[in-house]
């Protein structure tokens, strides 16, 4: 009888540890929604503003599928950096601190331009068929020199002094085609992997100099820094994820207004339609800065498409 009497006070330790528990999780669940929300926001209206909008609804879909967008492409370099922290080389290596930093630097690299390439082939953000030098091609000749590098500088009889040099090219050949395509607004590997460097970067020197320890007086910069790098995914990166992922890129259509419409009746337009509201449209065209607002009820029609030649419907006699 005594053992069977323990079985409840024995039990309800490990019952509050359950519920413990589930409010632990509940409560990061909600902190973790909010930090979405907040960023989503944040990402979503500096979109919006870029064009000259000035209503945000908050509770739209969107906004979610913006700030989750955001955080993963802010996990993806702080993972790569904590990988690269665990590295650890033989004492013979960590000597030669060419070896180490070459090494790293070219783990940063390599990872940052295959995440570019993958994700550039995953939402398909380029559409350009234009030949630009230096190529995709050549970068990733640049990255198998440069991991063949890394590998040669364990035999004892290699130049050693050519691994830094040899990384360093390589870093500096893919952040050069990374800055270019993005001042001349051309999507490729190469301007994805500009984001993943940029970011690894800077989280690694706010690992060094904190050593995972978050200072007091220092947290106005980090938070700066973090305020510019949720700027720039908002004008550069958000627009040109497709919208079918949930990203910001305008919607390529053909607009067919009313008979009684003051724009243009009974005509149609080809424009990209950046918003839609319960109130109208927000169009750019293609060298349009600023968004043109149209009214729903000037529009009888929308085909969904860039093709000039209409839908079936306008075909059908």
């Amino acid at each position: 009888m005594a053992t069977t009497e323990s079985l409840p006070e024995n039990s309800q330790p490990s019952r509050l540890d359950a519920g413990k528990l589930v409010d632990l999780i509940v409560k990061a669940a909600v902190v973790l929604a909010a930090v979405i929300y907040g960023c989503g926001f944040l990402v979503t209206s500096l979109h919006q503003h870029s064009y000259g909008l000035a209503e945000v609804n908050p509770l739209r879909p969107r906004v979610l599928a913006a700030g989750i967008w955001f955080l993963f492409f802010a996990a993806l370099p702080i993972l790569t950096v904590i990988e690269a922290r665990g590295f650890r080389f033989p004492p013979a290596e960590c000597e030669r601190w060419r070896y180490t930093r070459g090494a790293t630097l070219g783990f940063y690299t390599t990872v940052s331009f295959a995440l570019g390439f993958f994700l550039q082939l995953v939402f398909e953000i380029s559409s350009q068929t234009e030949t630009v030098f230096p190529s995709t091609g050549m970068i990733t000749v640049a990255m198998g020199i440069s991991g063949a590098l890394v590998f040669a500088d364990r035999w004892e009889r290699f130049p050693h002094w050519l691994v830094l040099p040899g990384n360093l090219v390589f870093c500096g050949l893919l952040m050069f085609c990374g800055g270019r395509d993005l001042s001349y607004h051309r999507q490729s590997p190469a301007f994805v992997a500009l984001w993943f460097m940029v970011i690894s970067f800077f989280v690694a020197s706010e690992m060094r100099m904190r050593s995972w320890k978050l200072k007091f007086g220092n947290w106005p910069q980090s938070l700066g820094l973090s305020l510019t790098a949720l700027a720039a995914f908002s004008i550069f990166y958000y627009p040109q994820i497709q919208t079918s992922w949930g990203g910001g890129a305008p919607i390529s259509a053909i607009i067919y207004f009313t008979k009684d419409s003051p724009f243009l009746p009974n005509r149609n337009v080809s424009a990209k339609i950046l918003d839609e509201t319960d109130s109208g449209y927000y169009l750019i065209g293609a060298n349009d800065k600023m968004a043109t607002f149209i009214p729903r009820s000037e529009v009888a029609m929308i085909y969904y498409s860039d093709d000039s030649s209409g839908p079936f419907i306008i075909k059908t006699k």
